[in-house]
């Protein structure tokens, strides 16, 4: 099999970028996507064993726990990987996400189930979205934009699959069982990495390669380092839209189910809502990177963020009007509009700030946005619990997502520059 392999570079980053993809699409839709259509069957597991009602915004803590441990882990998986590779990282994650899942359909309390999403939070750092961008930007410094774009299409495919996939599970089984079988997708994908994933062009086999790769794609990494990064008004505009994305993204994405089931859609559909929102993301991601690199990025990335802010104001007054066209219409154009950014926010992260000190910074990025993805959860729930009602939460993510829109306006991107440095 494996003489049958490419040992040029330029062919073999083909190989690399279709694994990451399916790593990054397993990782995201089981710790994030899928996990929503648990929710009812939860809360009513939990009643029966205390006997009290289980509170949206506390059931919801778990999401924020999972967003808050990748923060926490974030800087140093970044780390990690800079300095010893991204393919143990990777291994060692799958390993972890099985033995949570394996757990999962062991707990019997809220707490049982937060100690389970911080360990998931660890292992979106160490397999989800940071090493995997890290991998593509040392694989690809031609067509990265492209390759991000199609790598983080992957988080939308696992997040809209999922749903779909764990709601036809449950119809099938207990939702204890269906979290243990859950737990053998992630084993399955580690043989795959074992064999085929290598850590840079520089990995490969043939000496002659080697020396080939080195000279064409391993040149000595430039850019910022953490400090400089830190200094600049870039890093804090892109991360404050970060912060404010994220928050509206997982907030909408965990909440969506619940708030189709409350207007009496049957579960099947309500899965199908969370779905249209990551298959809207799987068009925006896999068509943003490309198109940032023929008409300029910022133009993109207001276009993405613009999008999405469309999205949420249709669904705000979707539910005040209880208006089934314009929660539909507006999930397509939110889910949409955040592939585009999303994309965007990775790539413009590598673009601006270089390879040198990329995993830290990304880290650190890591940290701020994942601040606003564990918030989106919990806030929604408790907003949700005081108000009975979706429309100020979700009004809540409509202001959130015009501050996005003033802080992306002000970046500065030179599109000239940035291709002149690669």
């Amino acid at each position: 099999m494996f003489h049958l392999l490419p040992t040029d570079p330029n062919k073999y980053r083909w190989i690399i970028l279709p694994i990451c993809f399916l790593l990054i699409a397993i990782t995201n839709g089981l710790t994030l996507g899928g996990l929503p259509v648990f929710d009812e069957k939860i809360m009513q597991s939990l009643k029966e064993i205390s006997g009290e009602d289980i509170l949206v915004g506390d059931l919801k803590i778990k999401s924020g726990i999972t967003l808050w441990s990748a923060g926490v882990f974030g800087i140093f998986s970044g780390i990690i990987a800079d300095k010893f590779g991204v393919k143990k990282l990777m291994i060692i994650g799958l390993l972890i996400l099985s033995g949570c899942f394996w757990q999962y359909g062991k707990a019997d309390s809220l707490m049982d189930m937060y100690i389970i999403h911080a360990f998931m939070g660890l292992v979106l750092c160490v397999s989800g979205m940071i090493v995997n961008v890290i991998l593509i930007s040392r694989w690809f410094s031609n067509n990265r934009g492209l390759a991000i774009g199609i790598l983080l299409a992957g988080t939308s495919v696992g997040n809209g699959t999922f749903p779909q996939i764990n709601t036809i599970l449950l119809s099938m089984g207990d939702w204890r069982e269906v979290m243990s079988w859950l737990s053998m997708v992630p084993l399955a994908l580690i043989p795959l990495l074992l064999m085929l994933v290598k850590d840079g062009p520089e990995d490969l086999a043939d000496s002659k390669i080697k020396e080939e790769a080195l000279k064409n794609d391993a040149k000595p990494l430039t850019g910022f380092t953490l400090t400089q990064a830190l200094k600049n008004r870039n890093f804090w505009f892109l991360s404050l839209m970060a912060f404010c994305t994220f928050y509206s993204i997982l907030a909408m994405a965990d909440h969506v189910f619940l708030l189709l089931r409350n207007e009496n859609y049957p579960a099947q559909v309500s899965a199908t809502g969370v779905s249209l929102i990551f298959f809207g993301g799987f068009v925006g991601k896999f068509f943003s990177g490309k198109l940032a690199e023929m008409i300029g990025r910022k133009a993109v990335l207001l276009s993405g963020v613009g999008i999405m802010l469309i999205g949420s104001i249709l669904i705000v007054l979707a539910i005040f009007y209880k208006d089934p066209i314009l929660v539909w219409g507006g999930l397509a154009l939110y889910g949409t509009g955040w592939g585009g950014l999303y994309t965007l926010i990775q790539l413009l992260t590598a673009d601006l700030f270089g390879l040198l000190s990329l995993g830290k910074i990304m880290g650190v990025i890591n940290i701020l946005d994942t601040l606003g993805g564990g918030l989106g959860p919990v806030m929604t729930g408790y907003l949700y619990d005081l108000t009975q009602s979706y429309l100020v939460p979700f009004s809540v993510i409509t202001c959130l997502l015009i501050v996005a829109f003033i802080s992306s306006s002000l970046l500065q991107i030179d599109d000239k520059q940035i291709e002149a440095n690669r």
